[in-house]
């Protein structure tokens, strides 16, 4: 029976290690950071805890941080203002009520100082005092992408430093005050690699799939493929097979049917794994991350007044 445990062990494993179902944080409003204009939306996390935070009462601003020039087959420019486009429609469906463009060039964000970038997120930090900021996950290490590891450390070290006053400090003329933020969560790309592995998951609402999903299709410019959608469809034909809910759909209603099928299958999957219909997860910190085992003993010890 030797081969049964080498079976079920890795399985019972990886069920116990499966993040675990977790509430929101209180608060009211939130800040999403993102290298691109379709980050928010991809089947790694963040567009259905967007649209669950929104339904909890909870208000937030999307910043996209690049130009996104290079996402798309209509030149540099034109990509531009379409996909700036695409972003605020996209983000209106989740409930965010601002998209913020940085405009920083699409693909050159390595090529630029940190601490230029941190100071701008700083400012936004300290304008908008968001309770909640999401961004990549800065110890995902893998990412191959260099704007998602450039963001993401800026967001990091501008969480970190936009609450000391020292830093920064010509801020006060302009009226803005340091900002502590108590919550931070974080996405990771995990298909170029493990490693920072989320350790939450947020149950999420069929409704909250659904928003997540046409978020993710909106971003026409780089999403929709009606080539793809066809090329499916003729290699199932050549295999004698077919998809009965893609009859009499145009190539490019395929393509969207087939992306909205993407997020609803990610989204059960993880469901699945944290004992709910549908979720996401991500990496969580609250104010008591930075302080190792505190966490756990306040768990046990502390008590209400």
């Amino acid at each position: 029976m030797r081969w049964l445990g080498a079976f079920l062990i890795p399985l019972l494993l990886a069920a116990a290690d499966a993040p675990r179902l977790a509430k929101l944080p209180p608060g009211k409003t939130f800040l999403v950071i993102m290298p691109h204009h379709d980050d928010h939306t991809h089947e790694y996390g963040l567009g259905g805890l967007i649209a669950r935070m929104v339904d909890e009462g909870y208000r937030g601003r999307y910043v996209r941080v690049t130009n996104d020039e290079k996402d798309g087959a209509n030149g540099w420019g034109r990509n531009d203002l379409v996909n700036e486009k695409e972003t605020a429609e996209a983000t209106r469906v989740l409930g965010i009520d601002e998209a913020i463009s940085l405009n920083w060039r699409n693909d050159h964000m390595s090529s630029i100082p940190v601490q230029d970038l941190r100071a701008q997120l700083i400012l936004l930090i300290r304008k908008y005092r968001p309770d909640v900021v999401m961004s990549y996950d800065p110890w995902g290490h893998y990412d191959r992408n260099p704007d998602h590891r450039m963001v993401s450390r800026a967001v990091a070290e501008a969480v970190w430093l936009a609450r000391y006053s020292n830093c920064l400090p010509e801020h006060a003329a302009m009226g803005l005050k340091p900002h502590r933020v108590p919550y931070l969560y974080y996405s990771q790309r995990s298909d170029y690699g493990r490693g920072h592995r989320p350790n939450v998951a947020i149950e999420l609402t069929e409704d909250q799939v659904r928003r997540k999903a046409r978020a993710y299709w909106l971003h026409r410019n780089v999403r929709v493929n009606p080539g793809a959608a066809r090329r499916v469809r003729q290699e199932l034909d050549a295999r004698g097979l077919k998809i009965p809910d893609l009859d009499g759909l145009g190539d490019e209603e395929a393509a969207i049917r087939l992306q909205e099928w993407r997020m609803f299958w990610i989204s059960a999957r993880r469901g699945k794994e944290s004992g709910a219909a549908y979720a996401e997860t991500v990496y969580f910190m609250d104010e008591w991350s930075g302080l190792p085992g505190l966490a756990p003993y306040l768990a046990e010890n502390a008590v209400t007044k």
